[in-house]
């Protein structure tokens, strides 16, 4: 069964600092007051952090082929587990192995470059996801097609809506052919008929024999998926 795992993880975890208290002064006057006080109680006034964990402590293996669904609250480091599958962070401890070509759509706009065209940012992401750019031309305008957004490719993705960036995020991360396609939640910002149409390449994905992982808040998600 070993040769048949495509993800294992072996007790992640992803640790952030949080700031909890700031040593900018929004004025002159906050400035001077805190160099007065500073003077009286010695010292300087510093930056105060803490430390929190975004994930922790996570364990499991996903075989070849199969359909799995993650469900969790808003802060359970459904997100954060997926950046970390596709390489976006590195855990704080533990370990991650994928094996496979690893298309992903994670946040609105991960990815992505607000000053750039919709054009340039599919060769930017296309890249990222790890396709060359000659197998990113070869499939533009497949791209393209199967986004319905060939009226925008040339408009900074600044000016897109949420569901604009979704439509093409999908898009170029489908034509990558992944072994493993890792979904957050981002779906959902998308309007119907497109993530029927998501969900559709989803599918025949998996009769394909890909790979897929899909994290949710919402059980009705895991469920048509």
């Amino acid at each position: 069964m070993k040769e048949n795992i495509v993800i294992s993880a072996d007790r992640l975890g992803k640790r952030y600092h949080r700031l909890l208290r700031s040593a900018r002064h929004r004025s002159l006057r906050d400035a001077l007051a805190a160099g007065v006080g500073a003077l009286v109680q010695g010292g300087h006034q510093r930056a105060v952090y803490d430390t929190f964990w975004a994930l922790q402590d996570a364990s499991f293996q996903i075989a070849r082929g199969e359909n799995i669904g993650i469900i969790g609250p808003n802060g359970a480091g459904k997100s954060t587990l997926l950046k970390i599958l596709s390489r976006i962070v590195t855990p704080t401890v533990g370990y991650a192995r994928v094996t496979g070509r690893v298309g992903a759509l994670l946040e609105v706009g991960t990815g992505f470059h607000w000053e750039l065209t919709g054009r340039e940012n599919t060769f930017l992401y296309g890249a990222i996801l790890g396709m060359s750019r000659a197998e990113i031309a070869r499939k533009y305008d497949a791209i393209v097609d199967f986004s319905e957004m060939a009226d925008f490719m040339n408009t900074p993705v600044k000016r897109y809506s949420s569901g604009m960036f979704v439509r093409l995020a999908f898009a170029v991360a489908a034509h990558l052919n992944p072994d493993i396609l890792l979904l957050d939640e981002v779906l959902a910002v998308g309007d119907l008929a497109y993530q029927r149409k998501c969900l559709d390449f989803a599918r025949d994905l998996e009769r394909s024999g890909s790979t897929i992982l899909f994290v949710s808040h919402n059980m009705f998600s895991i469920r048509i998926m």
